[in-house]
C-alpha cells in the first residue's frame, strides 16, 4: 500500500460487508500530512477531526473562531478494498452520494473524476483490476477568489460560485464553518441505479397554487381537494451545521417534526439556503402530514451562468426532483429566496458598479437559470405576475422530472418589503419589524397574501446558555454571547422592542431573566403577527414565520433551540394554529383584547399558586399548576434540567384557574424520576 500504513490493511479488509451488487465503504482514514486518522463515513472533516481529538467543538463558547484554519486546509480520505469483497461484473462503478467541497477522485493512483457540487450524486467506472481498488478522495479546497475572477464579475456573495450549503459559509443565525467531506454514503456497485422519482405515488393529496389577479392585486392561496387552505408553519433551516445523518441527526428530525405538527403545523418551508433534505427528513413529513414547499438550494446573491456551473445547476436540478418526487409532502417547488429581492432592492448594482453589460448578464443568468419575470420587476407596474417560469433550467426539471407537475415558482418574494405590492401581490418576507425596527403593531397593516417570512429574535433560556457558555462568561456581553449573536444589531433591536413593550432597561437584568423576557417578547410581537395574518382571511392565505429550529445554540429567530426545549413563541404558535377555524372570531376577539395593552401597562399582583408534580404508571412528569392569582407568562422548567418540553407553559392564568401538563424530554430514556419543577412568572420581574 503506498497510501495507508501496512498495519491498517486487515482492518480495512475485514470490515467490508460482501454483497451480491452493493458494497458499501464505510471504514476511511484522513490525512492533512503523513498522519492518517480514523474517519467515520458519512462525515464531514470537522466531525471528524472531533471524534479523534484534534479539534474542540466549535459550537462552545468562542471556539468557532479556532477552528478556522481547518477550512483552507487540503484533506485526504483513503480506503481500499479487495476484489473478494466486491460484487461481480464486467463493469463496476464507484458511487458518492454527495461529496461537499472540490474534489477529486483518485483509484490505484489515477484520476478518474472530480466533483465539486454537494448536490449532485456522482458515479465513476472503475479500471479493471485483478487485487483491488486504493480509492483517495483529495479535497483541495475552493478558490472562489480565483472563480470570481474568471468569471469577470464581482457578485454580493463569492459562495455564488460552488455549489456548497451556503448557509456552512455563515449567516446571520449559523457560524461559519466552510467544510468539506464524504457526507452521504458512498459504495461500489455493478450497476448504478439512474435516479428516478416513482411514478406512482401513493394517497398524495391533492393540492394546487391558485395565483389569480383579483381585485386586490394578486393571490396567493393553496387549494387542498378544491377547497381553499389557510397554511400555518414556520421555515426549516438544517439541525445541524454538519447535518450528516446520523443517530443524532435523526432524533432531531424526528423531534422537531413532531413537535411542529404538535404545534398545529401543516406546512414545513424548506429553506434555500440549506441542503435539500435527507429522505428521513421527508419521509417523517409524509407520515406527519406535514405539507413541505421545497425551494432549490439558492440564496441571497446572483448566480453565475458560466457553462460549468449551468451544467452542474442543470444536474443538480434533475437529481433532486427526481429524488423528491417521489413524497407526497411536497407541494410546491420554489426557485430561490431572495434573489429577486435583493436583485431589486439591496443596492447590488451601486455597491458592484455594475457596467450595463454585465447587469444584462446577471439579469440573462437569473432568467435561464430560475426564470425572471420582466414586467414584475417594476414595483409601480400593477399587472399580472404569475411568478413561474416554463423555459428555465429549474422550471425544465420539474416539468420533466416530477411526475405530478407540481407548481414551480421562480423566486420567493414575489416583492420586497419596500414595496407596497408585498401586501397586495403574491407572497411575501415582511422584514420591517426587525431588519427595519418597526414596531410589531405594523404587521396589521403590512399583512399580504401569503406571509413565507417574518420574525424577531430571542435569546435561548439559562438552561440552553450553560451548555455552550463557560461559567465565568455567562453575561450578556460576553465573548462567548457576542460569538452566539450573529445578527450585527441583534442586541440593540431587542434592547429597543424590550424597552417599548415590556419597559425593561436591559442592563439593569442578569442575563436569566434577560433571556426569558427575551423570548416572552418574541412570542407576543411574532405572535400578534400570526394573530394579524389568521384574521385577515381570505385576504392572508397562509403564515410560515422565521424559524423553527436552529443549526447550533445561538440567539435567533427560532422557536425551538438546538437543543430542543421550546421557546415562548413555540407555544404561542401552538395556541393560535390550534384554534379551529370555526372558532376563530371568538377566540380572534380574546387575543385582540389581549394584545391591546402592553405587558409594561398590566398590574402585576404578587404570584400565588399551588404546585403539585406526580409520575404516571409509564414514569411521564405530570404537572397541576392552579393560580391563586392572576399569574403571567408562568415559565415551567425541570431541576435539574432536562431538555424537552412541556405540552403547555409560558401561559397566562387568572386567579382559580388550574392546568394539568405533562413533560416530554427529547430523550425518551431521560431519567425524570428525581427532578424538580421550576415555576417563574413576569409578576417577580414587576414586584
Amino acid at each position: 500500500m503506498k497510501h495507508l500504513p501496512i498495519l491498517l490493511l486487515p482492518l480495512l479488509l475485514a470490515a467490508c460487508t460482501a454483497n451480491p451488487d452493493h458494497v458499501e465503504l464505510t471504514d476511511w482514514y484522513f490525512s492533512n500530512t503523513d498522519n492518517y486518522h480514523q474517519a467515520t463515513v458519512p462525515s464531514f472533516i470537522h466531525t471528524d477531526l472531533m471524534a479523534n481529538g484534534l479539534i474542540p467543538d466549535p459550537y462552545y463558547g468562542t471556539n468557532e473562531d479556532s477552528v478556522r484554519w481547518v477550512s483552507p486546509r487540503p484533506w485526504t480520505y483513503t480506503t481500499m478494498i479487495s476484489m473478494l469483497d466486491l460484487p461481480k461484473g464486467d463493469t463496476l462503478w464507484l458511487v458518492f452520494e454527495g461529496l461537499a467541497g472540490n474534489a477529486e477522485i483518485i483509484v490505484n493512483e489515477q484520476v478518474v473524476g472530480h466533483a465539486d457540487n454537494m448536490f449532485v450524486r456522482h458515479a465513476y467506472p472503475l479500471p479493471k483490476t485483478d487485487v483491488g481498488y486504493d480509492i483517495e478522495v483529495r479535497f483541495i479546497p475552493l478558490q472562489d477568489t480565483l472563480r470570481e475572477i474568471e468569471y469577470g464579475i464581482p457578485l454580493p456573495e463569492r459562495r455564488a460560485f460552488t455549489r456548497i450549503a451556503p448557509y456552512q459559509q455563515g449567516w446571520d443565525w449559523g457560524p461559519r464553518l466552510a467544510t468539506c467531506g464524504i457526507w452521504k454514503p458512498v459504495y461500489i456497485t455493478n450497476q448504478p441505479q439512474n435516479i428516478q422519482s416513482i411514478q406512482n405515488i401513493p394517497n398524495i393529496p391533492k393540492v394546487e397554487l391558485h395565483q389569480k389577479k383579483d381585485s386586490i392585486g394578486q393571490s396567493f392561496t393553496f387549494y387542498k381537494d378544491g377547497k381553499p387552505l389557510f397554511i400555518k408553519g414556520a421555515n426549516w433551516i438544517p439541525v445541524h451545521s454538519f447535518p450528516v445523518l446520523d443517530s443524532a441527526n435523526k432524533a432531531r428530525y424526528r423531534y422537531l417534526l413532531r413537535s411542529a405538527k404538535e404545534a398545529g403545523f401543516n406546512m414545513i418551508r424548506v429553506w434555500g439556503g440549506g441542503i435539500y433534505e435527507h429522505d428521513y427528513f421527508y419521509d417523517l413529513c409524509d407520515s406527519l402530514g406535514l405539507m413541505v414547499w421545497q425551494d432549490f438550494m439558492f440564496a441571497g446573491t446572483p448566480y453565475p451562468d458560466s457553462p460549468k456551473m449551468l451544467a452542474s445547476i442543470h444536474e443538480e436540478a434533475r437529481q433532486q426532483v427526481s429524488r423528491l418526487a417521489r413524497h407526497p409532502c411536497i407541494v410546491l417547488w420554489c426557485g430561490n429566496n431572495e434573489v429577486k429581492n435583493g436583485w431589486e432592492d439591496w443596492g447590488w448594482q451601486g455597491q458592484f458598479n455594475w457596467t450595463p453589460e454585465q447587469r444584462a448578464r446577471l439579469e440573462k443568468a437569473m432568467d435561464t437559470i430560475f426564470g425572471y419575470s420582466r414586467n414584475s420587476r417594476n414595483s409601480r407596474d400593477s399587472s399580472i405576475s404569475s411568478n413561474t417560469s416554463s423555459t428555465s433550467i429549474l422550471a425544465k426539471a420539474v416539468k420533466e422530472c416530477d411526475p405530478l407537475q407540481r407548481p414551480y415558482i421562480t423566486t420567493s418574494p414575489l416583492y420586497g418589503w419596500g414595496h407596497p405590492e408585498c401586501v397586495t401581490h403574491g407572497n411575501s418576507h415582511y422584514w420591517g419589524v426587525w431588519w427595519g425596527e418597526m414596531p410589531f403593531e405594523v404587521y396589521g397593516e403590512k399583512t399580504g397574501r401569503f406571509m413565507t417570512e417574518y420574525g424577531f429574535q430571542s435569546y435561548p433560556l439559562m438552561s440552553t446558555l450553560r451548555q455552550f457558555c463557560p461559567e465565568e462568561q455567562l453575561h450578556i456581553d460576553s465573548p462567548t454571547l457576542r460569538s452566539h449573536q450573529k445578527h450585527s444589531r441583534g442586541r440593540e433591536i431587542i434592547d429597543k422592542a424590550m424597552r417599548q413593550y415590556y419597559g425593561f432597561d436591559s442592563r439593569t437584568l442578569n442575563l436569566e431573566d434577560y433571556a426569558y423576557v427575551s423570548q416572552l417578547l418574541q412570542a407576543w410581537g411574532v405572535g400578534y403577527g400570526i394573530y394579524q395574518h389568521i384574521s385577515r382571511q381570505p385576504h392572508c392565505m397562509g403564515t410560515l414565520y422565521w424559524q423553527l429550529n436552529d443549526c447550533w445554540p445561538v440567539a435567533s429567530w427560532s422557536s425551538i433551540d438546538y437543543y430542543g426545549n421550546w421557546k415562548a413563541l413555540h407555544y404561542r404558535a401552538q395556541a393560535l394554529f390550534g384554534v379551529e377555524s370555526g372558532k376563530w372570531k371568538a377566540e380572534s376577539e380574546r387575543w385582540q383584547e389581549y394584545y391591546s395593552v402592553y405587558p409594561k401597562d398590566r398590574r402585576y399582583p404578587m404570584a400565588r399558586y399551588n404546585l403539585g408534580q406526580g409520575w404516571e404508571s409509564d414514569g411521564t412528569l405530570v404537572v397541576t399548576l392552579q393560580a391563586l392569582s392572576d399569574l403571567y407568562d408562568v415559565y415551567l422548567d425541570t431541576e435539574p434540567h432536562v431538555d424537552g418540553h412541556f405540552t403547555t407553559n409560558f401561559v397566562d392564568l387568572k386567579a382559580g384557574e388550574k392546568i394539568q401538563t405533562r413533560f416530554i424530554p427529547i430523550d425518551p430514556k431521560a431519567d425524570v424520576s428525581r427532578i424538580k419543577v421550576k415555576v417563574r412568572t413576569l409578576n417577580e420581574l414587576y414586584q
